[in-house]
C-alpha cells in the first residue's frame, strides 16, 4: 500500500502539474490573439461600411440635387426674360410667389451644400466647360467671355461644370 500511496505521490508533485498548465496558458494565447484579430477585422470592416454608405448618401445626393438644377435653371431663365406686357396686380402677385419659389430653391441647396461656382474670370478646366473659344479684343486669351450655364459646386467638389466661352 505504500508502494500505491508514493506512485500517486510522485504523478500529483508540481514538476510533473506544469505541463497542462503550460498548455492550457499556451492555448489561452492563442485564443486570445485569435480573439484580437476577429475583434480588429470586425472594426476594419465597420469602419468600411460606414466609409461606403456615406460615399453611396452623398452619390445619391449629388444626383438628386444635380437633377434639381435643371428647375432652378427654368426659373432663373423665366424671371430672366423680359415682359414687355403690363402686368395687372394679380399677374404681380402670381410672379411674387413663383420668385419666393426661386429663392425657395435656392436656400434649400445651399443648406444642402450647393453653391454656385463663383469663380468665372479666367477659365479653369475643372470648374468649366469651355463650350467655344471666340476671339475678343476686350479679354485675354483664357479669359471667361460669357456663361451659358451656371455652375455649382456640392461640399467642395464639381456639381456640374459652369459651360462658357472662352477668349482665345
Amino acid at each position: 500500500m505504500e508502494e500505491t500511496v508514493s506512485k500517486e505521490h510522485t504523478e500529483n508533485t508540481p514538476e510533473t502539474n506544469t505541463q497542462p498548465l503550460e498548455l492550457c496558458q499556451a492555448q489561452l494565447q492563442e485564443w486570445r490573439e485569435k480573439y484580437l484579430r476577429v475583434q480588429a477585422d470586425f472594426d476594419n470592416f465597420t469602419r468600411r461600411i460606414e466609409k461606403e454608405k456615406s460615399s453611396w448618401m452623398r452619390v445619391v445626393q449629388a444626383t438628386m440635387l444635380k437633377d434639381m438644377l435643371t428647375i432652378v435653371d427654368d426659373v432663373e431663365r423665366a424671371f430672366a426674360t423680359n415682359m414687355a406686357i403690363e402686368l395687372t396686380p394679380e399677374l404681380q402677385q402670381w410672379l411674387a410667389g413663383f420668385e419666393l419659389i426661386g429663392k425657395s430653391l435656392q436656400k434649400f441647396l445651399l443648406a444642402q451644400g450647393v453653391e454656385e461656382i463663383s469663380q468665372m474670370s479666367t477659365f479653369d478646366p475643372r470648374l468649366h466647360e469651355a463650350l467655344m473659344q471666340v476671339t475678343s479684343a476686350d479679354h485675354a486669351s483664357g479669359s471667361i467671355v460669357e456663361v451659358f450655364q451656371k455652375g455649382y459646386l456640392f461640399k467642395d467638389e464639381v456639381l456640374r461644370p459652369a459651360k462658357v466661352s472662352v477668349a482665345q
